[in-house]
Parts: C-alpha cells; structure tokens; sequence
C-alpha cells in the first residue's frame, strides 16, 4: 500500500477542534502525585468479570504492564497526552499515563462505574466502539480489546456500523478493526496490546498493509496478565512515520526488563514476524557437569574392558580357547603408555 493510500485509510472522520498544549496543561486530572518510593497513592478499583465467563471482560493488567506501556506512550507522545480508550474496562492500561483528557468507551456496566471512580473527570461512553461516534480527536488511542472477537456475533447495528467504514470486512475476528477504527479517531499515535495472531494470519494481511510504514515498535510481552500466562503483543503505531524500520523485542513482566531488542524492517507484504526470545546456539555446562559427565563416561569405559578381559579368561579357563590373551595385555598396556606419554606432553 502506497503512503498515500495508507494516509487516506487513516484519515479521520472527526471534526477538527482546536487545541493547544498549554490548554491541555490547564486541564490536567492527576490519580495523586507518587510519593519519593514511586509508588503510585491512587486507589484503583479493578474491574474482572472472568468468573462470569463474559467474552468482554477484561484480565487484570499486571503493573508492570501497565508501566510499561505508560513509559512507552511518554517516549512517543510526550506526558499527560489525552487518550481514547475504545475497549477500556476500568481503565487499567491509563493508571500510569495520567491523561490530560480521557475518553473512555465501554461495553459493560459494571466496568463504567469503575471507570467513573478511577478517573472522574473521563468521558465515559457505555458503548460498543464499532458504534462509537467521538466528537473530537485525542493525541493518541490507548487499548486492550477483547481478542477474536468475531465478527459473525456482532448485533446487525453493529455489522453495519463496521461495514461503513470498512466495506471489506465480512467475516473473521475483529481485532484488526479495532486497530485501524482507534487509527481513524486520533491524531497521530496508537498503543494496542493485541493477540499474538495478528502478526501472522492472513485475515488481518489488511490491516498490516494499511499500517504499513507507520509501523513503530512490535514488541512480545510475556507475563502481562495476573490470570492468564499467555504472550500478547505490544504495538505502537505512529501515523506520521513512513520508514519501514521499526523497533522489535521481547519484554518480560516479571523480571520487568527487555530480554532482547533489534531493528526490523518490513517486507513488501508487511508481514509482522513475532519477536522471540534468542536460542543459544550451544548448551553451556557448569565444570562441575563436565566433570560428573566425563566420570561417568569415564567409569562405564573402564567397566567395559574390565567385562571383556573377564569373559575371554572365561573362554579360556573353560573351553580352552585359543586366545592370546598376554598379547592383548600387552597392546593395552602399550596404548596407555601412549596416552602416558600425551598426557605430560600436554601438562609440560
């Protein structure tokens, strides 16, 4: 996909509406402002509705997660940016973020009153975001939306209102569409934790080829979620970028560190490859397994000649066996001589 082609594909739907940085300071809602131990005051109410089995509800983000994405979206976008949440439960990834200004959508009830207590000046929509209508753009979308969502169970208003702006879309999961929707109703960045199977299916190679060169950092997160060990990925798109270099890595939420980081380019397909831990090319041993396993070798050798000098002393002793059993000796006293004679070479 050309960039031109792209760009119109991210082209808002919104009316502009103006905006200053300076006026955005003015408005800035902090949780409360961390204390010198850099843990974060604010109480936050989480909101899991695993136990009902609703296909919605949202994992508990781990904190570390949650940092960081917050550390990410102030690399790209700068402190206290305004976020558009289209999937945003209580507003778990935002904790960290502290938005200027926050517009929040979503599906289920319950999690809108978390979302009300956590952050009382948010513009709270109890919507679905395919239905979803902003009035104005925020700097940037902030989201974990429910994956494989599909798009046969959506409600017929719901097809239609996905069908509208994307005409293509008929069937399969609909984690590409939250993408591209978030793209069209923000300025210029979007932070998206996704299912690992975007990167690869060939029912989202549409919505890789419309990201194109905005693609900015794919990132595979492991141990994100307090329920679930399952990886997901981290991407961060930027509407402005038209390079196909991007940033690639693995991030673990338990040790709370990148594992490994490098440049990626993206091919003319735009095909995502998963980040992966590196494979050492050989198993290193400790000396102390070195030793245990060349004694070992080492024992069974000798219990191997001492069985063979046994049994031909047997053919011998009982059959009279025509064996010249001290040539023998003789030739493996020779080549431990031989390997005598190496061994204080090497030792000299």
């Amino acid at each position: 996909m050309t960039a031109g082609a792209a760009k119109s594909a991210f082209g808002s739907t919104i009316p502009t509406a103006n905006y200053s940085a300076s006026a955005a300071s003015e408005n800035v809602f902090l949780p409360q402002s961390k204390p010198e131990n850099g843990q974060n005051p604010m109480t936050f109410q989480e909101h899991n509705n695993r136990k009902n089995a609703d296909k919605f509800a949202e994992y508990i983000t781990g904190e570390t997660l949650r940092r960081f994405v917050a550390d990410t979206v102030r690399r790209f976008a700068g402190d206290h940016p305004s976020v558009l949440d289209g999937a945003a439960g209580s507003g778990q990834l935002e904790q960290f973020v502290q938005p200027s200004e926050f517009e929040a959508v979503e599906i289920q009830e319950s999690a809108c009153q978390a979302l009300r207590q956590n952050y009382p000046h948010a513009a709270v929509s109890h919507t679905s975001f395919f239905l979803y209508r902003p009035q104005r753009e925020m700097d940037c979308a902030i989201m974990n939306p429910p994956f494989s969502l599909k798009f046969k169970d959506l409600p017929d208003s719901e097809k239609l209102a996905v069908q509208q702006l994307f005409p293509w879309k008929k069937s399969g999961c609909l984690d590409d569409i939250f993408i591209l929707k978030s793209l069209q109703q923000v300025r210029r960045f979007s932070f998206q934790v996704a299912f690992p199977g975007i990167a690869y299916r060939a029912a989202e190679a549409r919505m890789r080829q419309t990201v194109g060169c905005r693609l900015a950092e794919l990132w595979t997160v492991e141990n994100a979620f307090e329920d679930t060990k399952i990886n997901v990925l981290f991407i961060v798109i930027d509407k402005q970028k038209d390079t196909p270099e991007y940033r690639s890595g693995v991030y673990d939420c338990t040790a709370a560190q990148i594992v490994c980081e490098q440049r990626e380019s993206l091919d003319e397909a735009c095909n995502w490859p998963l980040p992966r831990r590196p494979v050492e090319a050989e198993a290193k041993m400790s000396e102390a397994a070195i030793d245990a396993l060349n004694q070992a070798v080492l024992q069974s050798d000798i219990k191997r000649l001492e069985n063979s000098l046994e049994w031909q002393l047997s053919l011998i002793s009982l059959f009279g066996a025509a064996i010249d059993f001290l040539h023998m000796l003789a030739e493996i006293r020779r080549l431990c001589n031989q390997y005598e004679e190496r061994f204080y070479a090497i030792k000299s």
